[in-house]
């Protein structure tokens, strides 16, 4: 029985390190009544929130009201265990808070939360967007993507250091030089061919000239090639 004790003791906090994350608290509190205006809300879970994109998209908090509209500027952020996002909400009434985050077992988790938003007469009620608006830094919010993903633009680097030869155009110079080597190349192999034009040429003539010329002694001999006596 001891044995099986401890071993029931050493599984469960492994099934506990495993579990997914889940809310603990959250801003506007579930069922809660806000009556401040709000330019922010977030959601507090049991563990750390998993950047699994580094950019924050891959955790998502959204804030819509009762006929669906979008209040949230786009731009969810995870620190630690919290996820929040700006917002900007319209006229009183119901909203609901859907988070979808990845917890720190790697699993995605998602839910929603509601609260009833209930602000001052003179406060400016926000009109909101269709769909979910893309992340804008700046604070406002815009128009979302249809697929409602967050999209970014890439800012050139006023630093950058330019690669030479990186450019797909050839330059002047580099065109000048390669015309300059093409021709020492082909006047090189003519002239090479020209030399050996000259030696196969003189060897012919050698050989034709010693081929017409009979050495004295070859002549002496074929005449004097008949019996010497008288």
């Amino acid at each position: 029985m001891g044995a099986v004790g401890l071993g029931a003791m050493v599984l469960v906090p492994a099934l506990g390190a495993s579990a997914h994350d889940y809310v603990l608290s959250s801003t506007p509190a579930q069922g809660s009544t806000v009556t401040t205006a709000l330019d922010e809300v977030s959601v507090t879970f049991s563990d750390l929130v998993l950047d699994l994109s580094g950019t924050g998209s891959s955790n998502v908090l959204e804030v819509t009201d009762a006929s669906g509209r979008h209040f949230e500027d786009g731009c969810s952020t995870s620190d630690g265990p919290v996820l929040s996002t700006g917002v900007a909400l319209g006229g009183a009434g119901d909203y609901t808070m859907t988070y979808q985050a990845v917890s720190a077992d790697g699993h995605t988790v998602s839910n929603a939360l509601s609260f009833v938003y209930q602000p001052p007469a003179d406060t400016v009620a926000a009109e909101g967007a269709s769909e979910r608006p893309t992340c804008d830094p700046s604070g406002g919010a815009t128009d979302g993507a249809a697929d409602g993903t967050e999209t970014a633009t890439a800012t050139p680097d006023p630093e950058q250091t330019v690669v030479p030869g990186a450019s797909a155009e050839p330059s002047a110079a580099t065109t000048a030089a390669a015309a300059d080597g093409d021709g020492t190349d082909l006047g090189l192999v003519i002239g090479i061919g020209i030399g050996i034009v000259v030696v196969a040429l003189g060897a012919v003539a050698v050989v034709l000239v010693t081929s017409r010329r009979r050495p004295a002694g070859d002549d002496e001999s074929d005449e004097g090639g008949g019996d010497p006596r008288p």
